[in-house]
């Protein structure tokens, strides 16, 4: 029977994909339940933008045997080499090439989901892609699809959701939930125990205090300070953040 594939901790019966292990150089890492197994994957970035960029240089310090190249939907970007690996061709060629798992590196929150939703819905599968300068507790939970950065904290028993960026040198202190397709931008900061909802994007540098929630598909702006809970769908900026819209 094969065993079903888990990231780090799992909650209840929450299961993930295979990632990309933060401590293993040239394979992938599948760590499943009481087994860990190693092993080659095809795989391919989806996007080929600047993000695209920063995931790619993630994987190829990974180990580049196991990247087939980028996927991107603009024409003019296929054939084209970016930062050493080939444009192979549009997202959904990843069946042509062999490809057995996607990592996503578009920075907008709403069109990762919506590329996200596409691919998988036409049976592809993904990975997440963890740097190996990146600090992710054993007891923390990372599910598929989330890229986490150069730097960044994850700390004991936070829980990230699917297709999350933890990007370069952000901080997720203990028991955070970060909720599917969020972006957790460079140097931003969260306390223990905040929660942000779906597809919510933080700011560069932005600070959320303790216990607090960030609702689904908010924005905090670059530098904020966030005291009080955030509403879903609002933009705040400042210090301490005050709602804009």
């Amino acid at each position: 029977m094969t065993p079903c594939t888990s990231l780090h901790r799992t909650s209840g019966d929450s299961i993930g994909f295979p990632y990309l292990n933060q401590r293993l150089t040239g394979t992938l890492r599948l760590r499943t339940r009481g087994t860990t197994i190693e092993g080659t994957l095809r795989i391919a970035i989806v996007g080929a933008g600047g993000h695209g960029k920063v995931v790619a240089d993630t994987v190829l310090t990974l180990g580049k045997d196991d990247l087939a190249g980028f996927l991107d939907d603009k024409a003019e970007l296929v054939g084209r080499v970016i930062a050493g690996v080939r444009v192979i061709g549009r997202m959904d060629a990843w069946s042509q090439h062999g490809i057995e798992r996607l990592i996503f590196a578009i920075g907008d929150n709403h069109a990762r989901r919506k590329a996200v939703q596409r691919v998988t819905a036409a049976g592809a599968r993904l990975t997440s892609a963890i740097h190996p300068r990146a600090t992710v507790s054993d007891r923390a939970s990372v599910k598929d699809g989330t890229a986490i950065m150069a730097g960044a904290v994850v700390n004991a028993y936070a829980d990230v959701g699917m297709n999350v960026i933890i990007n370069t040198g952000a901080i997720v202190e203990h028991d955070c939930v970060i909720g599917p397709h969020a972006h957790i931008a460079p140097g931003s900061c969260l306390a223990g125990n905040v929660t942000i909802g779906e597809g919510a994007f933080l700011g560069l540098g932005s600070r959320v205090l303790p216990g607090l929630r960030i609702g689904s598909w908010s924005i905090v702006g670059a530098g904020a300070v966030v005291t009080r809970d955030v509403p879903d769908g609002a933009t705040v900026a400042g210090i301490p953040a005050r709602r804009l819209t």
